[in-house]
C-alpha cells in the first residue's frame, strides 16, 4: 500500500480520539471560532479527507471534538460525540456556551437529537 507523503506524518482521525460521531454544525469555520479558549487544533485524516480537529472539554467533565474537513462542500465546523456519550443534546447545548455561540448558529443537527435541542425554544415562542 502506497501512503501519501503528507499523511506520514499524522495519525489517522479515529485512532486519536473516540469522539468521532457528528451530532451537529455550527456555522463558524475552525478559524473563526473564538481563539481565547486555546483551542489547540491539530491536523489528521480520515477516509473521506484530510481534516483539522480539536478536543474541547466542557465543565461537566463531558468533552466533544470540533472536526472540519479540508475540502468539504458545506461551511461550518462539526461537534463530534462519542458512543458512550449520554444527554447528547446537552452536550450540543453546553459546546455552544462554551464557544459562546448560540443555537442560532446551529446549521445542522443530527435527527435523534434535533426535537429535544428545539423544544425548549420552541415552547418560549408560543407562549
Amino acid at each position: 500500500m502506497m501512503i501519501n507523503d503528507s499523511a506520514q506524518n499524522l495519525v489517522r482521525f479515529e485512532e486519536s480520539v473516540p469522539e468521532i460521531n457528528p451530532v451537529a454544525v455550527v456555522q463558524q469555520e475552525y478559524t473563526e471560532i473564538d481563539r481565547t479558549k486555546t483551542i489547540d487544533f491539530q491536523k489528521s485524516y480520515d477516509d473521506l479527507d484530510y481534516l483539522v480537529f480539536a478536543i474541547l472539554p466542557l465543565a461537566s467533565g463531558n468533552r466533544v471534538v470540533l472536526l472540519r474537513h479540508e475540502h468539504s462542500p458545506n461551511p461550518g465546523t462539526e461537534i463530534c460525540v462519542s458512543n458512550e456519550q449520554q444527554n447528547i443534546s446537552s452536550v450540543i447545548l453546553e459546546t455552544l456556551e462554551t464557544l459562546n455561540l448560540s443555537i442560532k448558529d446551529l446549521t445542522w443537527v443530527h435527527s435523534d437529537y434535533e426535537q429535544k435541542l428545539y423544544e425548549p425554544i420552541d415552547s418560549e415562542t408560543t407562549s
